[in-house]
This record gives structure tokens, sequence and C-alpha cells, in this order.
């Protein structure tokens, strides 16, 4: 956080490397979240660059000394909202399609081993990403913004408009639910308090 003060009022004070840094530090996380409600990745950057245009077009919005990752995460989650009110063919429902970031497993990989853990890690993460998923949206969405985008109770609570009560209460559930799809699926992965 302090980092990203930093970052903002560089910014502000016409650095715009200040602001390239922030973009480069929370555009992939955003175009994920904001994925998770739209289902179109190439609509999910569209979205996700709005809401950098929209900092940078209105600076004074952002509030120096609270989360700057939660204030992108609000502005992104009421776009994704309005985009879904705007295009009703769209819906929540459908399968999450994890897409490759590019990485390939390197050629010079020395060990085997390490080969087979990196291996081994990505499937358990396409299988978590794939059963939440399955989850019901508000389930889904709570845990990418705790588990996976690192965000706390309280952030998570004002992105998705509930109380942080709610959210715990919400975040017990989800996991509850996770653990047992994954077990009724047969996939036992030892579920960390938070998720890879």
């Amino acid at each position: 956080m302090v980092q990203d003060e930093q970052d903002y009022n560089a910014f502000l004070g016409g650095d715009q490397a200040g602001f390239e840094r922030l973009v480069l530090r929370y555009k992939d996380g955003l175009i994920q979240f904001i994925n998770r409600y739209v289902r179109d990745l190439y609509q999910s950057e569209d979205l996700a660059q709005d809401v950098f245009v929209e900092v940078l077009l209105h600076p004074g919005r952002y509030r120096v000394g609270t989360s700057f990752k939660t204030y992108i995460y609000t502005i992104g989650h009421n776009r994704a909202v309005d985009y879904i009110r705007k295009n009703a063919r769209l819906t929540y429902v459908g399968e999450y399609e994890e897409t490759s970031t590019g990485e390939q497993h390197e050629l010079l990989v020395q060990e085997e081993a390490l080969l087979e853990e990196k291996v081994i890690k990505e499937e358990e993460k396409r299988i978590l990403y794939h059963t939440i998923a399955k989850l019901k949206p508000e389930y889904g969405n709570a845990l990418y913004l705790i588990d996976i985008a690192g965000l706390s109770y309280a952030d998570t609570a004002k992105v998705l408009k509930k109380s942080e009560g709610q959210v715990k209460i919400l975040i017990h559930r989800a996991r509850k639910k996770l653990k047992q799809k994954l077990e009724e699926e047969g996939n036992v992965l030892g579920l960390p308090g938070k998720l890879p």
C-alpha cells in the first residue's frame, strides 16, 4: 500500500511512470476479476482499460491513504455489472475458461523434479479455478477476491457492497462448498487458508 501511495503521489506530481507502475502492478488481476463477471477475456481487457482511464481522467477521486487496489476493483466491479446490464444476453453461467498467460515450460529446466513439481502445481490451480467456476457466482467472486487477489475482508466487502460480517460468512460457506465439490469430484487438494 505504501508503494501504491508513492506511485500515485508521483503520478499526481506529473510523473507518468508512477501511473504506469500502478497499471502494471494491477492490470492482470483486475482483468481476471472482471472476467469472472463478463466471461469474455477481450471485453474484460477493455473494461479494465476503462478503469485505468477513469483513474487517469479523474485523479482526485482516489483518496490517498485508502487501498488503491480496492478502489480499482470497486470501479471494475461497477463496470462489469453495468456491462452485464447493458448486454442482457450475457450471464454468469458457463464455465470459467482458464486462459494461458503465455508461460511455457522453459526448455532450459535442468532438473526433472522441478518440472514435475511445476506441472503438478499448475494442474492443482487449474482444478481449483475450474471447481470455483462451478460454485454460485457470489461464492466464486468472494473466493477470488480474498484468496487469489489477496484483498482483506474489509476491502472485499467494499467491492461486493456487503458488510464485513456477510463476507466472512460468505467465505466460510464458499470454502466449505469448494472443499465438498473437490471431494465429490475426487480431487483431494490440501486447501490452506488461502488458495494458490
